[in-house]
């Protein structure tokens, strides 16, 4: 940090920069407390989301491995080709607190068995029940991903509103407040000088 002349004008400079930097920690904190109860949040969304995913994705194995026991797996990767599709995915920017992440939209990717691509009569309903669980598998997917990609974010800024709070209050404050103790001595120094040398004025002009 530049060191300052000791000036009674510098004195006030630096009391402000720290007043200002001071109320930049006051709010710096609230911010951190504010995404710090956005990030538990989202934390809980996420383990409850993927516990979500992993009963999903146990279930549609199960219903996968029956349709192939059952109907064969050519007849299973027949439908599978059958039902291929793309899904349209809009990504809408977020934002709390000054931290920017994207959130996922997309129509339900559940269809009803008429719509999956594949000719009612040549599948089983072991085949359109694998489907059905798959389906659900992958709208959980897409619905975790804007959790996750919130959580990350808000976990960052996290991290990075904490280096700036300790910044403040072990570089920033205490590099000023040294500064402004350097110019006070400097000044009180100062005026016990000139006491001292107008005392000596007097004396000498009451001498004469």
């Amino acid at each position: 940090m530049e060191k300052q002349s000791p000036t009674r004008m510098n004195l006030l400079i630096l009391k402000s920069r720290v007043e200002s930097s001071r109320k930049g920690l006051d709010l710096l904190r609230s911010k951190r407390e504010a995404l710090v109860r956005e990030f538990f949040s989202a934390m809980d969304a996420v383990i409850a989301s993927r516990d979500l995913l992993r009963n999903l994705m146990e279930g549609a194995m199960r219903s996968l491995a029956v349709a192939i026991g059952l109907d064969g797996r050519a007849v299973v990767q027949s439908a599978a080709m059958a039902s291929q599709r793309d899904i349209p995915i809009e990504l809408i920017e977020k934002n709390i607190w000054g931290v920017r992440f994207p959130e996922v939209r997309h129509p339900s990717v559940l269809r009803s068995v008429d719509a999956r691509g594949y000719a009612m009569t040549g599948v089983s309903g072991y085949i359109n029940t694998a489907s059905r669980d798959f389906e659900k598998v992958l709208d959980q997917i897409l619905k975790i991903i804007s959790v996750e990609m919130r959580l990350k974010r808000i976990g960052g800024e996290i991290k990075k509103t904490t280096r700036r709070i300790n910044a403040l209050t072990e570089v920033v404050l205490p590099g000023l407040q040294l500064q402004i103790r350097a110019i006070r001595s400097a000044l009180e120094e100062r005026e016990r000088e000139e006491i001292f040398r107008m005392k000596r004025f007097k004396e000498k002009q009451s001498v004469e």
